[in-house]
């Protein structure tokens, strides 16, 4: 190539990048108020294992109460737990501290770990916090489990908006007995979010009550309100509800700008869950994911779980849950002779914006 060809390659190129540049410098990145860009929404797990100690001699193991947090500045919406095991009372003869039967729980297995409380703290946006209360004779291996949004969106045209979360404030309630269901409370907080909101992050403090299990937690009011069930004596004590609630829009300040999907699935409705069979034996594990009936929410994530265990919760356990991404995956333990059922769901939320506004 000779150098006046080359001279005339670059001349030509040079005046191609020359109004690139131009835009590049000069395009606003203010948001429209028809902004039909997308941003990207950051929503997470975390885990921590924890052992705790069992009513024998060995009382070496963590804190019954427990914290978990997000990343700095970030939003919990979800807190939970898993108990993956308790270790067998199986010693050599002769026992050093004594038998089962006199210190141990009822049932010295899973079904002995008490979830205490289970709540969003009141002051940190981005805090869980935990209490259990192991009454059985061996260790238990426990999971917690958070999900977590982060309080604003990513870059997109150069700029970002805010996700906004405010916390319910917490009540002091006593349950109602269920009209069905003998030795089982409901307590019912209500729409407490707007038309343009959603219930996230629902907690609770049982502190006083001697003998519980949760047997369900669900939304109600279309996913503006939720509602606990506890397998329990009359509670002596009121227990304590937590929630918050999350906008279904993003903001530019006090203006929304672009739309969060968030559905329910399969629906908000705990009669309306996804059904699943209990065998009777060992620990069942259960899944949903957010695209299982319906694939246009394969970019959502499972961020809120729930279920019912209906009238199967009297010899069945509810174990826990743990987040995976786009799936919520439960555990149940069924004692009864025939297959035991519970309902399942979460709710969904895309991880990128949308528009028009809801």
């Amino acid at each position: 190539m000779t150098a006046q060809s080359r001279y005339r390659i670059a001349a030509a190129l040079g005046a191609l990048i020359a109004p690139l540049a131009l835009v590049a410098t000069t395009s606003a990145p203010a948001d429209a108020g028809t902004s039909s860009h997308k941003h990207q929404i950051y929503e997470y797990k975390v885990e921590k294992y924890i052992r705790l100690a069992g009513v024998g001699t060995d009382t070496v193991g963590d804190s019954p109460t427990q914290t978990l947090s997000c990343d700095p500045g970030d939003i919990v919406l979800d807190g939970m737990w898993s108990i993956k095991n308790v270790d067998q009372y199986n010693p050599p003869p002769p026992d050093p501290d004594g038998p089962p039967t006199t210190t141990g729980g009822v049932y010295n297995d899973a079904r002995d770990v008490y979830v205490v409380s289970s709540y969003p703290d009141q002051f940190d946006p981005r805090r869980w916090n935990f209490e259990f209360d192991n009454r059985a004779y061996g260790d238990a291996q426990v999971k917690l489990f958070l999900t977590c949004i982060r309080s604003f969106t990513e870059y997109t045209n150069s700029h970002r908006h805010d996700i906004k979360v405010r916390n319910v404030a917490p009540i002091q309630a006593f349950t109602a007995p269920h009209a069905t269901y003998t030795d089982r409370y409901v307590y019912d907080r209500g729409a407490v979010c707007t038309a343009d909101e959603m219930f996230v992050a629902p907690g609770f403090d049982l502190t006083g009550l001697a003998d519980h299990r949760l047997v369900a937690t669900y939304p109600t009011n279309s996913g503006r309100g939720w509602e606990w069930e506890f397998g329990a004596s009359a509670p002596a004590a009121a227990p304590w509800f937590y929630g918050k609630c999350i906008e279904r829009r993003v903001f530019d300040g006090a203006t929304p700008r672009h739309s969060v999907g968030m559905k329910h699935m399969p629906s908000a409705s705990f009669a309306s869950g996804f059904t699943v069979s209990v065998p009777l034996g060992d620990q069942q594990e259960s899944r949903y994911s957010c695209d299982q009936d319906d694939n246009s929410l394969h970019g959502y994530k499972a961020m809120v779980g729930w279920f019912w265990m209906g009238n199967h919760w009297d010899d069945s356990w509810y174990l826990g849950m743990e987040p995976r991404p786009k799936t919520r995956a439960y555990v149940f333990w069924n004692f009864n002779g025939t297959p035991a059922q519970a309902k399942i769901g979460t709710l969904c939320i895309n991880s990128r914006t949308s528009f028009p506004l809801p």
